[in-house]
């Protein structure tokens, strides 16, 4: 078995059930890492990606946004039910959601909220989602990096920890 890294060493010492929400920008490497956290230690990984390409067969279809996120909430409470901590796997680059979507988890019992910011700088995140098989936009990726950038995480969003994964 491969030997743990930081983030998962960090992850492990917090109290549970927990929820990690992944954040930064397409391409930053969130799914990757986030994909390899969730099998080493066991974590229910939600990605409203895949929820909306189970409704509609297109992770892009933005037309089932509401239903996506719905669906992505509903998954988080029944996990946290179980006592089982969970990952997030989205951008969550605005701002100005990320403390009512904290404030969500916190009514589902959750013990942490913590986020995982992906520091990637936006040449190297445009180069990887060149290459994947559903390219955003460069404007989007630029929309969404300009947002993190103005407004990063913090704490004071009522996140417990910000964990920064650089690339």
């Amino acid at each position: 078995m491969k030997p743990m890294n930081t983030l998962e060493q960090q992850l492990q010492a917090l109290p549970e059930p927990y929820v990690v929400m992944g954040v930064g920008i397409p391409g930053s490497g969130k799914t990757t890492v986030l994909n390899e956290v969730a099998e080493h230690l066991n974590i229910t990984r939600i990605s409203p990606d895949e929820i909306r390409e189970e409704l509609t067969g297109y992770q892009a279809n933005q037309s089932v946004n509401n239903k996506a996120w719905a669906e992505t909430y509903r998954r988080v409470q029944a996990t946290l039910e179980l006592g089982r901590s969970v990952i997030v796997d989205a951008t969550h680059a605005e701002a100005f959601r990320r403390p009512q979507t904290i404030e969500r988890y916190r009514s589902f019992g959750v013990a942490a909220v913590v986020a995982v910011f992906f520091d990637t700088p936006l040449d190297i995140a445009k180069q990887r989602n060149a290459g994947r098989e559903r390219v955003v936009p460069d404007y989007a990726l630029e929309r969404m990096h300009q947002a993190l950038m103005a407004e990063p995480v913090t704490t004071e969003e009522g996140f417990d920890k910000v964990i920064t994964v650089s690339s």
